[in-house]
């Protein structure tokens, strides 16, 4: 490069910014607001405006109704501090349409003299396929753990494959809000086909069946073998009422034989 003339070193760094993917501008924060000095071809064509309409305004103009106000925030006292920062914000384009921006400033001193350099990239897709992605893994887990109402007031989840914490935070949270959405008095989960990753966890069905009971309903746990019961046994308080039953359809002549008792004395 040092063989070249200034003029054909500057040229060739336009062409390489022009044809560049990402967005690229110059502030001058000398002049009054900091206003754009310089644009590459690419921002023109991210944002839509014209190098007339961009030149010698302050940035801002790319924000709007969905811009987070804390990344303005960090934007300006980045600015302020003369330090370096990255973002991911939405940004709106001269059409209105938002985009999503990943941003970095960073200030560069030229013989004693501040600028600072932004670069942009439409990340739209990416986020896109980012958000479908975490949308496919709720639906997915929503069906590894669903709930069915099997009679009035009766409710069961079967439980497959391998449980962990993870999964069984899941499934508390899940468990509660269907009972509280739908009145649930009675809450069947069976462990048939069901593997544990840790040694003994067991004891956690009692968080569940408090918290159940707190709400005014009852937990009860099928699928437990004469082994799984007796480990069962030796893992709850001695206060804890948590029935077990070795199948679904034991569980339910319970309950309706419960519930046909309760009505009589009522």
């Amino acid at each position: 490069m040092k063989e070249l003339t200034q003029k054909t070193q500057v040229t060739l760094l336009e062409a390489m910014l022009d044809g560049s993917k990402v967005g690229t501008i110059v502030t001058d924060p000398s002049q009054h607001d900091n206003p754009i000095i310089y644009t590459n071809k690419t921002f023109i064509e991210m944002t839509g405006y014209t190098q007339e309409e961009v030149i010698g305004r302050n940035c801002r103009f790319l924000q709007g109704p969905g811009t987070a106000k804390e990344d303005i925030q960090k934007m300006k006292e980045a600015i302020a501090d003369e330090k370096k920062v990255i973002l991911t914000l939405q940004n709106y384009r001269k059409d209105g349409s938002p985009f999503w921006n990943r941003l970095a400033i960073e200030p560069v001193r030229i013989e004693d003299k501040l600028y600072f350099i932004g670069t942009q990239t439409d990340i739209t897709l990416e986020r896109s396929q980012q958000q479908a992605i975490m949308a496919n893994e709720d639906e997915i887990e929503k069906l590894m753990l669903p709930i069915l109402s099997v009679q009035e007031n009766v409710a069961t989840v079967a439980l497959v494959g391998t449980m962990n914490l993870q999964r069984f935070e899941t499934l508390k949270v899940k468990i509660c809000e269907y009972v509280q959405e739908h009145r649930i008095e009675h809450a069947i989960i069976d462990i048939t086909g069901l593997s544990w990753n840790e040694k003994s966890p067991l004891y956690w069905f009692t968080q569940i069946y408090e918290a159940l009971r707190i709400m005014g309903s009852n937990l009860y746990v099928t699928g437990i073998s004469p082994a799984a019961a007796q480990q069962f046994a030796n893992d709850l308080d001695r206060d804890s009422r948590l029935i077990t039953f070795s199948t679904i359809e034991r569980a339910l002549n319970f309950i309706t034989q419960k519930t046909a008792s309760e009505n009589h004395i009522s």
